[in-house]
């Protein structure tokens, strides 16, 4: 044994050691920065997007979240679980696009002296892009929350009208009617409808554009709809799902499971 510590030495020069010196003294920084970091789990909420915050492109399809359920978990290389589905938030907004918000807990450390989390080494700041793979699925979005508040909704009661549509479109509005998250949650729901003969007229000229000239048109209907709907406080203003503003003369559209109530105009803030 010493005959071959011998050997090594003698093959060693100056340069040759100091190289080796310098990795060991990287390998035991970094094993210094794990160990005396303090790992914890932390909620986090990750909206499923493009990296940037300014241009977030499409919202996914329904195949990239249908596989995802609360309770899957991510591993690292050692197969140390790194992450966790809490939550999920997924909304249909038309054809096959899903609004997707998931709620996960993290492994991360505290940085003392900047004051944030860290996860994989990069700071865990909301507004910054995360990439998870959770099974066969791969969830990539930006952060939008960090910690363990539960989103809480705002039950909004409101009016609102749908002009000159077509009678099978006003028949389908019946009350009890819901829009359901990907849980179940009830997000919106008809309590009332009233539909009569639309007193406007519809038609397109050659530039495709759309006009509207006041008169009975028997071949379409007005529609009031009276709905319960969460909401999202912020700022004394509140949002649907999808984002829109729930404001008097703003536009709103609901995605119920067989119909789709378009561009309905909110006449009333009832409560």
């Amino acid at each position: 044994m010493n005959h071959i510590i011998r050997k090594i030495r003698s093959r060693l020069n100056a340069f040759d050691i100091l190289v080796i010196f310098g990795l060991l003294l990287i390998l035991g920084a970094l094993l210094f920065f794990r160990l005396s970091r303090k790992t914890e789990f932390v909620t986090v909420r990750i909206k499923l997007s493009n990296d940037e915050w300014w241009w977030q492109g499409n919202p996914p399809d329904f195949w990239l979240v249908q596989n995802l359920s609360i309770g899957q978990k991510s591993y690292n290389t050692f197969g140390q679980k790194i992450a966790e589905i809490t939550d999920l938030h997924i909304y249909d907004i038309g054809a096959s696009r899903r609004l997707s918000f998931i709620d996960v807990t993290l492994m991360a450390s505290f940085d003392k002296r900047r004051q944030i989390y860290l996860y994989n080494f990069q700071p865990l700041q909301i507004g910054k892009p995360l990439d998870l793979t959770f099974g066969e699925s791969n969830v990539r979005g930006l952060v939008t929350h960090i910690g363990s508040d539960e989103l809480t909704y705002t039950d909004k009661e409101i009016e609102v009208q749908l002009f000159a549509v077509y009678p099978f479109e006003a028949d389908s509005y019946k009350k009890g009617l819901q829009v359901k998250d990907s849980q179940g949650r009830v997000m919106a729901e008809i309590e009332s409808a009233e539909v009569k003969i639309a007193q406007s007229y519809e038609f397109f000229d050659e530039a495709k554009r759309r006009f509207v000239v006041k008169g009975v048109d028997p071949t379409r209907r007005d529609v009031t709809l009276r709905l319960k709907i969460k909401t999202i406080p912020q700022n004394g203003s509140y949002y649907y799902i999808d984002g829109a503003a729930v404001k008097v003369g703003g536009e709103i559209w609901f995605q119920f499971p067989q119909t789709i109530a378009k561009k309905a105009i909110v006449s009333k803030i009832i409560k």
